[in-house]
């Protein structure tokens, strides 16, 4: 069974069926080969502090989130065939969309919230 929470910002939903992906396995495939999100409005991958984008064929937006769910780095229209900075003091990454975090106006320092339904399991 796959998990998927919302992610709100003030109250507000802001991304909704977002996929998470809390094995070491869920997080190893994440996007690779997939030519979009799909149904997914997104990924978040946990625990999780650094990414690529090999064998990815879209760009993304990348939100670093620490335990408190406190945005802590953001890596907006990433390339695939890249690699971010590792971001010690981040817990997940949230994979979204080209400029969600612009649409968003996401800031290092926002606070988000996942409004989860279960606890990740294998996707």
């Amino acid at each position: 069974m796959k998990n998927y929470t919302n992610i709100t910002k003030e109250g507000r939903i802001i991304l909704e069926n977002v996929r998470v992906a809390g094995t070491y396995f869920g997080r190893l495939r994440g996007l690779m080969m997939k030519k979009s999100f799909g149904g997914d409005g997104g990924l978040l991958l946990l625990p999780c502090r650094q990414i690529h984008t090999f064998m990815m064929k879209f760009p993304i937006d990348a939100v670093f989130l620490s335990r408190e769910q406190e945005v802590v780095h953001i890596e907006r229209a990433l390339m695939p065939g890249r690699v971010t900075p590792y971001i010690k003091n981040a817990w997940s990454v949230l994979e979204a969309a080209i400029g969600f975090a612009g649409e968003y106006g996401l800031e290092v320092g926002d606070r988000l919230r996942l409004e989860g339904r279960g606890s990740p399991d294998e996707q």
